[in-house]
Order: structure tokens, then sequence, then C-alpha cells
């Protein structure tokens, strides 16, 4: 049998993938077209060659799904989609269905698309590795344990991606092969699927993997440290109200988050909070620019695994009109911005319970004596708006140029309701750019601040409140906060909206916002704080600024993204692929609500 069809055939309804797949060189020069499978792993190369490929499909993230721009984090209540017509913008109208879905579109493989084939795929090639590598004729016998280890934490990694979008999956861990009876085929509750997942993850820590990659030749392989960063946040979802099946699991997620961090801390893993030079305003800031993660004394101890896509130049799809770009991308929202903190006094500049007086946030809920000024509304914040945001008076480079942004009516970069160079909302990112608008920083699938904010979380709902604030108050110190104005809490509640408060702060703009709002809300509630989506419009006259909260896409009539309802807890699975698998199975396979 041809070994390409023992790949990509035999799944119709899951895999439709085909010509897509990037196999290696190796696999794709066997003998007759005949190899079987045994005799592939009776070669030590062809082995070599199949291993791989298990590392195919592995997301880009950032900027890159399609027309670059990131998809999660514009659904989300940080961020905007500032295009017309591709993407996001047929989500906010309601023009989204499960043969017609904006998100998931293929055009070509340079960008993050086809999440359920895509995701499927690696699955079934994982599930074919790991039936033969314990047999398999390897060149260096110390190899077997290590590739079954990072095959295990690969399989975990892409199941986990795809419950993320998807939901409840079928627990899938045979070869599926051409005689493989699909009809048998039933989606386990996503709990399930978490604890499959951790599982896992478990099997790769039995191996012999490294706990750090030793060489930027090395960027895609698995690591101890990033099995346990899978597990962290597996466990958190597991145990969130979404996922967890009416159980109780935060005692799990805390034990399973506890380890985790301590592992990681102990194995070299530590926030990054030197700065190496002064073109940051802040050690958050030059994080996110750097590339370097890789060796046993790295220059960033923080980043657990990053991918090797990124946006290099980056100001050309996400940068500013001053900087000459061609897109100004995701850019964010207002109600982003109103979530950093003052920093001479530590506190929120809206109220954490309830930051909004009206549906539309236009009436936000100011809190006394935070030190907020509504006429200069960036004076005096928490630095990571800086590193984050460019709003209205920054500075932005590009080679040696040093250009101020004016974001007000008119200004270089000012805010426009159409075109996609200008921002909508009156921001653009900075997040992950270079200072010299060159060599941006990659993205980071997994670090050490976001394991903490999971165990902080945890320690929340298990009534460690002292701990989860420990943990908060340390990302907030490397932020640039003075331990005199730490965070406190007195009750659970409390303690809960302080971390959620910190994980949109902290974790902005890396795709976790759009899956904390979910997993937090039940699966027949809408997300409302997505349901209105403001900008800032600045007006100038003389020297003087005027600032405006307005709705975006929205009279205030109609939402601004339709994507807030309960349906979007998850996005569809492919119309063709559920129909299939619902007259092989019997069973409904599409998610509520498609």
């Amino acid at each position: 049998m041809n070994i390409s069809n023992i790949i990509l055939g035999g799944m119709g309804m899951l895999l439709s993938l085909g010509a897509l797949v990037s196999c290696s060189s190796v696999l794709d020069a066997t003998p007759d077209g005949r190899t079987s499978m045994e005799e592939v792993f009776q070669d030590a190369e062809l082995c070599a060659g199949y291993f791989s490929s298990c590392f195919n499909n592995l997301p880009q993230k950032s900027a890159n799904y399609f027309w670059f721009q990131n998809y999660p984090c514009a659904l989300s209540d940080e961020g905007w989609g500032n295009d017309d017509e591709y993407g996001p913008i047929l989500a906010y109208k309601g023009q989204a269905s499960a043969t017609d879905f904006p998100m998931d579109k293929f055009n070509t493989s340079t960008f993050d698309c086809l999440f359920w084939q895509r995701n499927w795929q690696q699955i079934r090639i994982l599930n074919t590795f790991l039936k033969y590598i314990p047999t398999a004729v390897l060149s260096h016998e110390e190899d077997r344990s290590i590739w079954k280890g990072e095959a295990h934490v690969l399989r975990a990694f892409f199941y986990l991606q795809l419950l993320k979008f998807y939901g409840p999956l079928p627990i899938v861990t045979e070869p599926m092969d051409n005689d493989y009876v699909y009809g048998n085929l039933k989606r386990s509750p996503s709990v399930d699927v978490l604890r499959f997942i951790c599982e896992d993850c478990d099997e790769g820590l039995k191996s012999n993997l490294p706990w750090r990659l030793s060489d930027v030749k090395q960027k895609y392989r698995m690591t101890k440290a990033i099995a346990l960063a899978i597990k962290s946040e597996a466990s958190l979802f597991a145990a969130s109200e979404l996922y967890n099946g009416g159980q109780n699991l935060w005692q799990w997620a805390y034990d399973t988050n506890r380890d985790a961090y301590n592992q990681l801390c102990a194995n070299g893993y530590e926030l990054y909070t030197k700065m190496l030079t002064k073109n940051y305003n802040s050690a958050y800031g030059e994080y996110f620019a750097q590339n370097n993660y890789w060796g046993s004394n790295p220059i960033d101890k923080e980043t657990i695994w990053q991918s090797d896509f990124g946006m290099q130049y980056r100001w050309w799809i996400a940068g500013t009109p001053a900087q000459g770009n061609y897109l100004a991308g995701t850019v964010p929202t207002q109600e982003l911005v109103d979530a950093y903190d003052m920093l001479a006094t530590g506190k929120p500049v809206l109220d954490l319970a309830n930051p909004y007086a009206d549906e539309t946030h236009l009436k936000p809920n100011f809190t006394a004596n935070s030190g907020y000024d509504p006429n200069n509304p960036y004076e005096g914040r928490d630095p990571r708006l800086m590193a984050t945001v460019i709003f209205n008076g920054s500075t932005v480079q590009k080679g040696a140029t040093v250009h101020e942004v004016e974001t007000w009516v008119g200004g270089n970069c000012s805010i426009k309701d159409q075109g996609t160079r200008y921002t909508r909302t009156g921001y653009y990112l900075r997040k992950f750019a270079n200072y010299k608008g060159d060599d941006d920083g990659k993205w980071k699938f997994y670090r050490l601040g976001a394991v903490m904010l999971n165990l902080a979380e945890a320690a929340v709902e298990v009534g460690k409140i002292e701990e989860a604030m420990e943990l908060v108050n340390a990302i907030r110190h490397r932020a640039g906060f003075d331990p005199s104005v730490d965070v406190k809490a007195a009750t659970k509640d409390e303690a809960r909206l302080i971390v959620r408060h910190e994980r949109q702060v902290e974790l902005a703009f890396e795709e976790n916002r759009y899956f904390d709002t979910r997993r937090w809300t039940a699966q027949a509630d809408n997300m409302e704080n997505e349901k209105f989506a403001t900008g800032m419009r600045i007006t100038k006259q003389g020297v003087n600024l005027s600032y405006e909260r307005f709705i975006l896409n929205s009279d205030g009539s109609v939402p601004s993204k339709y994507s807030y309802q309960s349906k979007w807890h998850f996005w569809p699975i492919p119309g063709k692929e559920a129909a299939r698998m619902e007259s092989l199975s019997g069973e409904n396979w599409q998610n509520p609500g498609w």
C-alpha cells in the first residue's frame, strides 16, 4: 500500500487535506509506492523521516491567521480586526455558519487555517508512530525514549488545540487504517479529553526528554518543560466552568499547577526581570522582543516554547502609518486600555466587579482615588500599557528614524472608519515589536509567567488566597509596581477578580483572553463582555486634545460583535465533516447553535 495513502487516506470525514501535507523528502521517496508501514519502521532512515512528519502543521500563531490577523485576539474584547473584507469582520456581522465559516478558510499554506483537518492529521500520524516506535529500527537506540516522549507531548498539544476551538472530541489512540470503523467514534466529554491530554504529558515526562533546547537547530523539539506547561493549561481548563462537567476539579488543577511551577523553577525557568538595554520601557517590553531561549544559560529563561514564525519586520503588517505599514492588523480596544492600572497607587482605573455602568461601555465606573485623569488618560499607567499598545503620543521607530504617533483625527496615524492601514480604535499593537522595527520577537506558546497565573487562579479556587496574591504581585513587580502597592484580597470573590484582571493585562494579545472568557462562562450564556467594543476618538484644537469614547461597528442598537453569542464558545465543526460523521454514527456531531 502506498505510504501517502496510509498517512492521508481512510479518514475521509475527518481529514481532507490531501496535497497540503508536508511530509519529509524521505517519506516522499519510498522505493516503489507500495512500502508498508511495517517496512517503514524497519528502516532507520525511513523511520527518522516519519518522525519528522510528526512535527508538521505546528501553528504559526501571532498575525499568521488568514490575511495577517490573530483571530482569537480579534474576536475577544481585547482586539478589533482592522479589515472590512476578511475574517473577524464577518463574524462581527454574524456572517458565519458551519458551511461558510470565515475563521477557517484556506488560502495558502502561509496562513494558519483548516484547524480541524490539520490537527486531526497530526494526531493520526502520531498514533501510527506511537504504535510502531517500540519495535522500530533506529540508528541510535537512545532516540527511542526521546522520540516516544516527544510524540506523546505533541499529541497532547494537537489535542489541546482542537479542544480549545471545537470542544468535546473522540479520544483516539490507535492508527486509523483504511478499514477503520469511523461510525464507532464518539465525542468524549471535554473533561475526559483534558485528562487524557495530561496523561499524554505524563508519558512524555517519563522519557529522556531534556529540560531545555540546547540550540536553535532544535527549535521544534519537545521538552519536559513543554509537557508541564501543557499540563498546567489543560488542568486549569478541566476545572473551569465550561469544561468540568459539574465536577469540582480545582484541587487537582492546583496540585498539577503547583507541581509544574515547582519543577520549572527547579530546572532554571524564571521570569525575565533584568533589562539588557535601555531601548524598552520595562523588562516586560524587552522580553517580548527577545528570541534567545536556547542553551543551558540563555538570555531568556522565561520562555518554555516559542514559534519559529513570528512577524519579522512587524511594522509592515501590524505597525503604524508613520512607519509606512501595509496593514494595521488586529488593533487593541478601549476595553483593553482601560484594564491597565495606575502605577503609583496600584489601583485599577475601573471597578473590577462592574467596570461599566452601561451595556455599551460608554460610561466607565472609575475607581475612586486611583490617580487616573480622563483628560490625560495614558499618563502614569502600568508600564505594560506602553509595552503592549501604541497610543497617541507614543514613539515608534523604523531603522534609525523615530516618529511620534498622532492618533487624533487628521494626525499622521489618525483614527479612520475605513482603510486597513489606519486604526479603527485609536490604538495600534506594540507587543512583540523590536524597538527598531525589525527582527521582532516570535510567538511564545508557553512561558513561566502564564504558568504562574494558572497556578494563581487554581490557588484562589481552593482557598489559598495569600499564595495567589504572592504570585500575582511577583508578576506585577516585574511590570514595575512597587511592593508598597501590592494587591490584596479579603475574600475568594475579590481574589478571583484580581487574578482574572491580571491575566487580562499580563497575557494581552497572547491568545488567552478569548479562551479565558469562554471557559469562565457557562455554555448556555453569552460572553456579555464582548457584545460591545469601543475605541477612543481624539480631536485636536490648537494644543488641546479632547477624548471621546465611541462604539465600534454599531450605533448601540445592535452588538459590535455577534461573536459574543453563546454558540461562539466553540467554532463549528466543518459542515461536511459533521454531516458525514452523523451519517456514519447516527449521532449529531455539530456544536450547539451551529
